[in-house]
């Protein structure tokens, strides 16, 4: 549906106080708005947060999925808790988009996957921020867990350039997206996958190169993981980051289910034995949970849950997933059922 068509629709609220009151409300909301050709207001923006508003990586994600539709947008400044958003039809092309800051990019990308990969057109985005940051998914996650889940609905592929690390980012992704433009068969996402192997990357800043951060990482998470019997690879990598960081992310592969994942991130004082630990903790609970979905996945797929119809059975229901099924049944008219741990959509 174009601009023209979204003047005469009714523009729908969204209040960003919701649940968490955190960010992830406004970046699905202006997915779905641009999906649906559905105009939106969002107030309230992150006013759970200790400074509510849109700080600068919440800016850029309105910059970017306003550039690849050609939306009208209104109240897009710094700290605004409040914008008026009507898109415009989606725009195949390549895009780049500087953060500024250790801004998660990842989560950037998070707020242009549904329309990108549910109307036909390729699209490649060229970032600069962080990669693999707090509070977001590291790139590694999204390329081997968000975008193998998705597959149904389109291609997507992410490669790191630069690892961009806290507090100066400047990692550097390039991801390309391609709807399939085919499916319209629900979701059936309830059985855990069998596990034939387990994958990873550790990964680390050039300066940490001589205390071998990456591959005590990656020689930590194999201790443990390699107790549940099945082959570990865990790749070690190095990057020339203008900050100094370090990760692991662990992912299953099977043939018949989701991956699923767990990561850890460096911090100063952090013995990188220990990330290594962590994230294989983090893997191995989500395999105990005898789900097919992880925590972290679920509420990244309430949108296209909510699209296609059908149901998924996660480790846990956070705040996150209600927050999403809030949004999603503002804007694209979706019914949500949750009974245990498992997520129904209704179309």
């Amino acid at each position: 549906m174009g601009r023209a068509a979204a003047k005469y629709l009714a523009m729908i609220d969204i209040d960003g106080a919701h649940g968490e009151g955190g960010g992830a409300i406004l970046r699905q909301a202006l997915g779905m708005a641009v999906y649906s050709g559905q105009p939106i207001r969002v107030f309230n923006i992150r006013a759970g947060r200790e400074r509510p508003g849109l700080a600068p990586q919440h800016l850029k994600a309105v910059e970017a999925v306003g550039a690849v539709c050609g939306a009208q947008v209104r109240g897009a400044n710094p700290w605004s808790t409040e914008i008026n958003f009507a898109p415009g039809p989606l725009r195949s092309g390549t895009w780049d988009f500087d953060i500024g800051t250790a801004g998660s990019t990842t989560l950037l990308l998070q707020t242009v996957l549904l329309p990108c990969l549910c109307h036909p057109g390729e699209y490649e985005f060229r970032l600069i921020g962080g990669s693999d940051v707090p509070w977001s998914p590291p790139a590694d996650y999204l390329n081997w867990v968000t975008f193998q889940a998705l597959r149904s609905f389109g291609a997507a592929a992410l490669s790191v350039r630069r690892r961009g690390y806290y507090p100066k980012g400047g990692g550097r992704l390039l991801t390309r997206l391609a709807c399939s433009g085919g499916g319209e068969v629900p979701l059936e996402l309830v059985e855990a996958g069998e596990v034939k192997a387990i994958r990873g990357v550790s990964h680390a800043a050039m300066v940490l190169k001589d205390r071998r951060v990456a591959e005590r990482g990656a020689d930590a998470a194999d201790h443990l993981l390699t107790r549940l019997g099945y082959p570990v690879q865990i790749d070690v990598t190095y990057s020339n980051s203008v900050s100094p960081g370090s990760g692991v992310t662990l992912w299953t592969e099977s043939d018949d289910g989701l991956p699923l994942g767990g990561s850890a991130l460096g911090a100063p004082g952090k013995p990188a034995d220990e990330v290594g630990r962590e994230a294989a903790r983090e893997l191995m609970g989500a395999m105990e949970a005898d789900a097919a979905v992880d925590r972290y996945l679920a509420d990244q797929l309430i949108p296209f849950l909510a699209v296609r119809g059908g149901r998924m059975k996660t480790s846990e229901i956070t705040a996150h997933v209600r927050s999403n099924i809030y949004v999603a049944e503002k804007i694209l008219s979706a019914s949500f059922e949750i009974e245990g741990t498992t997520v129904r959509s209704m179309r």
